[in-house]
């Protein structure tokens, strides 16, 4: 009775698996299955034949089914399902899953061709031709293929500008120089429709309020042989407001503009402040916050710059949920009033967030944040915020050992944001729509190892944050304190950190004085098919602080009787973000980073880096096979570490598996098939080695790094709840490189052997892209 149902149900998924697969299922009769169109070239292809073929491309319609890998598995659900009477499996089948044949009835062939004929036009082939032709495969499915005849492209001869000697006809005489039509280049529709945009933001940035790209006209005379003249001159319909060159007026800013209300007070004639007017009647804010934000000024020309960046400026202030700028002109007058509406944020804000947490040391728990803000703290757009947050972590599987494998975490931070460079001697303010800002922030985070250590952690840091450009952004940080002091040292871990001198320096009282900036390039858009990321970090420590600190009889020096690290560390990453398709993008990550630490220490034992400040490798955000600190440094394994994971527990506690050098690369391949759901394909590579060491296992060596380089893969799941997105990554190793010898161990891979798997699975949950 069993065979006979496992057997119905074999053939039954067989049979839903034909009928879906049969694409042209639900096509009705007469018509056919549109698979897609190609586009072939009558005459030699041109020299540009790739960029109009994919021009032509964007332009013909409709799509067909959309495929990945060369299927079409939506509409494979749509013909699984029926039409649907409810919210049940035909509905997700047809409505969210699926989507219906596109069919050839919906191709609408002379339409397509005057569309196409008129983008090669455009182009320069005057008289190019373009025609279709419907080809049949089968019964129901058919293609359609065009054939373009291009002829001969016209270039361009002469470029001539209106001789008129009105002010308007000066001002476009004055950027002719700058044209971007140039002789010889090819006609383009475009570079003229570029040409005239460049021109209409050269005059708004002159004065020219009221002129529109609409008033220019470009003349084209193509009755020359293969070659056109072009002539740019303003339209005799052009108003007068568009001829005339605007100065500002007034420029008034309303601060508590509430737009249900359209609450403007007439009457008040407001606070004159520098050369622009302040309606704040509620006295919110204090001048000094547009001091550097305004830059339309009164009895000033109207520039298109100062008024862009005005608007930026206000709104990426923080403080204010909507800007809305007007501008009106003075009657019978070449001048403009400037009115911007400011609607503030509610002033304070309380946030509470709970998640939960799962690391690869097999450490799961949850996080607690609570958070203040104050978005005008004094009245001056500061931005205040006070954080509260703790965690709690308890060890599941693995091991058990005599120690407490809970772990808790509890921090605390102040820290105020000024939109305006603090600086004691410079005002700084460059001309661009971002607002540089000034940080300072001081903090306390308290580690936990019960029956092991307290790790006491005091901060304190000030400096600048700026954009340069939208892409581009800069943080320096001139003064970046750390105070590291453990308390609750038990015996045992005492004992461990006698044995291991590099680990009793990493966690040990200690001032890190010191300096860092970050460079950091992000361009990511999910529409671009390439974006990257890029960013550079400088960190340097104890070099200012070495110069006056006091210097014991051993040599070792001390500032406030306490060491002080004395490091420079250095990183960058990169990361190229593919589209391949809709639905499918492949990102590939590098990164390099590298430490060193020099001075004297009390053992004479050579210093290490601190223990916030040490490369490791392994874990969910890094090279997902091996367990958080349990690779490297170099070939090196410790006697306690078994496989890719480790067994005994105490060592993860530790986190003693720490470099002064890393190495890592991430490939990762992402198809997101549902809005909920997305799957994963992944290698990573990588590893982390010391400078110096007593074991040469551990150091870095050119001739022999690459023989060292651990190499994991795996298989993820991500759920994306748009707000969150929950992240399990499955992934083993493919190369360990302490074994001697063979180190590749892709022989001995066996997902059916239940103690492979143990050493070698590791499954990984995480909140967010690894990258």
């Amino acid at each position: 009775m069993i065979s006979t149902l496992r057997n119905i149900s074999f053939f039954a998924c067989i049979a839903l698996l034909v009928i879906a697969c049969s694409t042209t299922r639900t096509v009705p009769e007469g018509d056919r299955l549109y698979t897609g169109s190609d586009i072939k070239w009558d005459d030699k292809k041109p020299k540009d034949y790739s960029e109009l073929e994919s021009g032509m491309d964007e332009r013909i319609r409709p799509r067909p089914n959309r495929k990945f890998l060369g299927m079409p598995f939506k509409l494979w659900f749509y013909n699984l399902g029926n039409e649907p009477k409810g919210k049940g499996l035909n509905y997700l089948l047809r409505k969210k899953w699926g989507e219906p044949p596109v069919l050839l009835s919906q191709f609408k062939g002379q339409h397509t061709e005057d569309i196409l004929t008129s983008y090669v036009e455009d182009n320069g082939y005057f008289q190019g031709e373009v025609e279709h032709e419907i080809k049949n495969k089968g019964k129901k499915k058919a293609s359609v293929t065009f054939t373009v005849t291009p002829n001969h492209r016209y270039t361009i001869r002469r470029v001539r500008f209106d001789t008129d000697t009105g002010l308007l006809a000066k001002h476009i005489k004055l950027t002719a120089s700058s044209t971007i039509l140039k002789p010889d280049d090819n006609f383009s529709l475009d570079k003229i429709r570029g040409e005239r945009e460049r021109i209409h933001d050269f005059l708004k940035e002159n004065g020219f309020y009221y002129f529109t790209p609409d008033y220019l006209l470009v003349k084209v005379d193509s009755t020359l042989r293969g070659k056109v003249d072009l002539y740019v001159a303003v339209k005799k319909t052009t108003p007068q407001t568009a001829l005339r060159q605007y100065f500002m007026k007034k420029v008034t800013l309303y601060t508590n503009y509430d737009l249900a209300e359209d609450s403007v007070l007439r009457g008040d004639q407001g606070t004159q402040y520098q050369n622009f007017t302040i309606i704040d009647q509620d006295s919110l804010y204090k001048p000094i916050v547009f001091d550097r934000s305004v830059f339309l000024q009164n009895d000033s020309m109207y520039r298109l710059s100062s008024h862009n960046i005005t608007l930026q400026r206000l709104v990426n202030l923080g403080t204010f949920k909507f800007v809305r700028g007007n501008l009106r002109p003075v009657r019978d007058s070449s001048l403009l009033y400037a009115n911007f509406f400011l609607t503030p944020y509610p002033k304070r804000s309380l946030q509470f967030e709970v998640s939960g947490t799962s690391k690869s040391n097999s450490f799961v728990g949850s996080q607690v944040k609570i958070s203040a803000k104050n978005r005008n703290f004094q009245h001056k757009a500061n931005l205040l915020e006070i954080n509260l947050g703790g965690g709690f972590e308890t060890q599941v599987g693995g091991k058990t050992t005599q120690f407490s494998t809970n772990a808790y975490s509890l921090n605390a931070e102040a820290a105020i944001t000024m939109p305006r460079f603090f600086t004691p001697f410079i005002k700084f303010n460059p001309r661009t729509p971002y607002v540089p800002r000034t940080r300072f922030s001081i903090g306390y985070e308290l580690l936990s190892r019960p029956n092991l250590y307290n790790l006491n952690a005091f901060t304190m840091q000030y400096g600048y944050i700026w954009k340069q450009t939208r892409f581009l952004d800069h943080a320096l940080y001139p003064m970046a304190i750390t105070y590291v002091l453990p308390s609750k040292e038990s015996l045992e871990f005492l004992e461990q950190k006698a044995q291991d001198p590099a680990l009793a320096q990493s966690i040990a009282k200690q001032f890190i004085l010191g300096s860092n900036y970050t460079i950091t390039f992000n361009n990511q858009s999910p529409e671009k098919y390439h974006s990257f990321y890029a960013s550079f970090n400088a960190d340097v420590a104890g070099n200012l602080v070495g110069l006056f600190a006091k210097q014991q009889p051993n040599g070792v020096k001390q500032i406030f009787s306490n060491d002080f690290s004395q490091y420079l560390r250095f990183n960058i990453e990169g990361r190229h973000y593919w589209k391949l398709a809709d639905k499918l993008r492949w990102v590939n990550r590098l990164y390099v980073g590298y430490g060193y630490a020099y001075g004297k220490t009390e053992s004479g034992f050579p210093p290490t880096l601190p223990f916030v400040k040490q490369f490791f490798n392994g874990g969910s955000n890094s090279i997902r096979a091996f367990r958080a600190r349990t690779l490297g440094p170099g070939s090196y394994l410790d006697s306690v570490h078994i496989g890719s994971g480790v067994t005994d527990s105490t060592n993860v506690l530790l986190a003693n598996a720490a470099g002064d050098i890393k190495l890592e690369a991430n490939s990762e391949l992402r198809y997101k098939p549902f809005d909920l759901l997305e799957i994963a394909a992944f290698i990573d590579a990588g590893n982390i080695w010391l400078g110096k060491a007593e074991n040469q296992r551990k150091v870095f060596e050119f001739n022999r790094f690459m023989k060292e380089i651990a190499v994991g893969a795996g298989l993820g799941l991500r759920i994306d709840a748009s707000i969150l997105l929950v992240r399990f990554d499955v992934a083993f190793p493919l190369r360990k490189p302490w074994l001697d010898g063979k180190r590749w161990v892709l022989d001995q891979i066996n997902f059916g052997d239940g103690a492979w798997r143990k050493e070698n699975l590791i499954l990984n949950i995480a909140i967010g892209y690894p990258f």
